[in-house]
């Protein structure tokens, strides 16, 4: 199969390099990557067929050392547009512009909205990587929270954002809906809860 036509064979190439990275950054979808393959051997046949510059070569390799550097450095927009840049750069002189050349306006159209995508990409993976791990309930001793169904010495209060089964630590005590909490310790999936004390400027006087 010859796919003859420059700014498809490199069309291909990007959606290649695109599928094959989302999945890098994101692992555990595999249909990014399998549709990436495919569209970078057909890719990769055209352009061995038409013949890359070695320009247009050098240019999409540095596009994908700064994606890949915006990943491992933290430094997720300014490689990434940089990224972008040499993408767009390298369709354009992929191949000779006198005997083969690529749409100007496609290549760049291309190079921006697949180099912006992989921006988003890189930059919710980031955030999810660097956002903090919770291990469980047992993170919630020492929170606040208030009583939501009332506590006898049993019920439920509102903490960290999730409504949990709650006891009190002192069975003779009792508190209504909407007095506020502090969380002991964990039993199960229980939350063994004491009254906040609040306290005011004057009791430090």
């Amino acid at each position: 199969m010859e796919i003859s036509d420059p700014t498809l064979v490199y069309l291909l190439v990007l959606l290649g390099l695109t599928g094959i990275g989302i999945e890098a950054v994101t692992p555990g979808g595999f249909v990014p990557a399998i549709l990436g393959i495919v569209a970078l051997v057909f890719g990769v046949i055209g352009m061995v067929d038409i013949g890359p510059t070695a320009i247009g070569v050098g240019l999409l390799l540095l596009a994908i050392v700064l994606f890949m550097a915006a990943v491992a450095l933290h430094l997720y927009r300014p490689l990434s547009i940089a990224g972008v840049v040499s993408l767009a750069a390298s369709g354009i002189w992929m191949f000779d512009r006198d005997t083969d050349p690529t749409s100007i306006i496609a290549v760049t159209l291309a190079s921006v909205v697949l180099g912006l995508f992989m921006l988003f990409v890189i930059e919710r993976a980031g955030q999810t990587r660097e956002s903090p791990v919770r291990y469980g309930p047992e993170d919630l001793v020492g929170m606040s929270g208030d009583v939501r169904v009332p506590l006898r010495p049993e019920g439920q209060v509102f903490v960290d954002g999730g409504l949990w089964q709650a006891r009190l630590s002192d069975p003779q005590a009792r508190l209504g809906i909407g007095e506020k909490v502090t969380v002991a310790a964990i039993e199960g999936l229980t939350l063994v809860v004491d009254p906040r004390l609040e306290t005011t400027q004057g009791d430090h006087l």
